[in-house]
């Protein structure tokens, strides 16, 4: 997908690719649609949903599936790297006047960052 421009995705559609990423291998849509139950059983997954979303994805290039037998098994076509770097620009265009380390407090003092997270960015920030 480097030819073109990955795009940013709606909320549900991300779900789906993150359900996909977790994965790794190639999944069918009965198995996807059974593991988003169990990751997020608060919203109401739904086979035909599902179904209806990996199409999408496929049109839009985050997807590439082939059939075996009555089973259509489904890889991401983007890898999960690829599009964090679409959604960070996106956040960085958003926020564009605040300063990185204000976002990264805010997450801290929000308690949105782990021990294990603090510790991971400070050795990529020493790395850097």
């Amino acid at each position: 997908m480097s030819s073109r421009e990955i795009k940013k995705l709606p909320d549900a559609e991300f779900e789906i690719m993150k359900a996909i990423w977790r994965c790794h291998e190639p999944v069918t849509s009965p198995v996807l649609t059974e593991n988003l139950k169990f990751a997020l059983p608060e919203k109401d997954w739904k086979q035909q949903t599902v179904m209806t979303m990996l199409v999408r994805l496929e049109k839009k290039d985050f997807l590439s599936s082939e059939k075996n037998g009555k089973e259509r098994y489904y890889s991401p076509a983007v890898s999960e790297e690829e599009y964090m770097q679409v959604e960070a620009r996106s956040l960085r265009q958003r926020f564009g006047s605040a300063k990185l380390t204000g976002l990264v407090k805010s997450l801290y003092d929000g308690g949105e960052l782990t021990r294990e997270e603090i510790k991971d960015l400070r050795k990529w920030l020493d790395e850097q």
